[in-house]
C-alpha cells in the first residue's frame, strides 16, 4: 500500500489517462490478444466520510456501466473488503487498468507513476519481482 495525496497532479493525470483509454482495455479483454493475461482494473472504493482506497480487481468484467471482479490485494482502510471477494463498482470509479502481454505491461498508468518514483535499481528490482517489462 502506498499513500498518495489526493492532490497529487501526476497520479491524477495517470488516472485520467486510464479512464480515457478504458475502451481500449475493454476491447483487449474481449479479444484476449495472444500472450495476454493478468487482466485487472483498479477501482476507488470510498471508506469513512470522503477517503478512497484504490483496489485491484482481478478477473474483471463489464456490464451496464459497472465493473465486477475479485478483490486482488489486501485492503488496508476499506475493511469491508476481503481478498478474493467478488465486488462490483461503477465503471466511472475505475482509476487504472492493466494486463500483461508477453511479459510487457499494458496500461498500469498509476503503477508506472509509483515505479518512476523509485531509484533506478529499486525500480528494476521491483519489475523483476513482478515479472514485467516496460516499453
Amino acid at each position: 500500500m502506498t499513500y498518495v495525496a489526493a492532490e497529487d497532479a501526476e497520479m491524477n493525470a495517470s488516472i485520467k489517462k486510464a479512464q480515457a483509454s478504458l475502451q481500449a482495455f475493454k476491447a483487449a479483454l474481449r479479444s484476449r490478444p495472444a500472450g495476454a493475461d493478468s487482466f485487472a482494473v483498479k477501482v476507488a472504493f470510498t471508506y469513512g466520510r470522503d477517503s478512497e482506497e484504490h483496489i485491484w480487481l482481478m478477473e474483471p468484467s463489464f456490464a451496464s456501466g459497472r465493473v465486477s471482479g475479485l478483490v486482488g490485494n489486501e485492503p488496508v482502510n476499506a475493511t469491508f473488503l476481503r481478498v478474493g471477494q467478488e465486488v462490483s463498482a461503477l465503471e466511472s470509479d475505475v482509476s487504472d487498468w492493466m494486463y500483461v502481454e508477453s511479459g510487457v505491461l499494458r496500461g498500469g498508468y498509476t503503477l508506472r507513476v509509483l515505479l518512476n518514483r523509485l531509484s533506478p535499481s529499486e525500480r528494476e528490482k521491483q519489475l523483476r519481482e513482478m515479472g514485467l517489462r516496460l516499453e
